[in-house]
């Protein structure tokens, strides 16, 4: 298709210069018919004349050429780096929650377990906390959901504010549920008890709580020191047993 299209320029080119060339040669035949005479300089003239056009149409197709093909590798960088650009987004996207901004499960659990077999290797105290809001259903039944996840967000900025070392992961787990990964710590309950704090001092008002006339979390904590892979299973039993007990506890609280 593009080779067509080159050609049918080059067609229309070569056809107007063979046009002024006519009306040129035609011109010179003319004047020298009313002055009665035809000599070779005339002759030499229309070739020449003929050799400039043809020089001009090859110039004009030549920059067309070069024109045209940067214009196509401008494009195709372009393309490019729009395409890798996507691609980079979708990449980011898929390890996020859309709504918190936070770590997703499925990506939370694969850094979970190299952190882990990290923390194996150099000997190194790892800890985990759950979050849970609570009563948030009774609250979604309240307030609406649009607050909910208002309130999810702003629970979620307080999580990543106390918890933002480098190697810290916060994730939101499914519904009101976050996991808080805690590389290196042996105490998580300091930070903890910070978060709980921070979302009680929001006033949230939730009136149908039995823990509070305001919105509140409850957090289950858990420590190891690890030498195998399988205890990652133990630290996240022991942490979901520290939430239960928590909650039982009168909730609002870190256990």
């Amino acid at each position: 298709m593009k080779k067509n299209f080159s050609l049918c320029s080059f067609a229309v080119l070569s056809s107007i210069i063979l046009m002024f060339y006519v009306l040129i040669s035609f011109y010179i035949d003319y004047t020298n018919f009313n002055q009665e005479k035809y000599s070779e300089s005339s002759f030499l003239i229309k070739i020449i004349v003929l050799g400039v056009l043809f020089a001009i149409i090859a110039s004009i197709f030549v920059l067309f050429k070069v024109y045209k093909k940067n214009y196509i590798e401008k494009e195709l960088k372009q393309r490019t780096e729009n395409i890798l650009n996507e691609n980079e987004t979708l990449k980011i996207y898929s390890h996020i929650d859309p709504l918190t901004q936070c770590l997703n499960e499925k990506f939370f659990m694969e850094r979970f377990k190299e952190e882990f077999k990290r923390a194996i290797r150099e000997k190194q105290y790892i800890s985990l906390f759950i979050v849970n809001i609570d009563e948030f259903k009774a609250f979604n039944d309240i307030y609406g959901r649009d607050e909910g996840n208002e309130c999810l967000k702003l629970i979620a900025n307080i999580l990543v504010n106390h918890c933002n070392r480098p190697t810290d992961l916060v994730s939101r787990f499914t519904g009101d549920e976050f996991y808080v990964l805690l590389p290196n710590t042996k105490d998580s309950k300091p930070v903890s008890n910070n978060c709980v704090n921070s979302v009680k001092s929001l006033n949230i008002p939730h009136d149908n709580s039995i823990a509070s006339n305001v919105l509140t979390i409850s957090i289950g904590t858990s420590y190891i020191l690890p030498v195998h892979p399988d205890q990652i299973n133990d630290l996240i039993a022991n942490a979901k047993s520290s939430l239960k007990v928590a909650k039982i506890g009168g909730r609002n609280r870190v256990q």
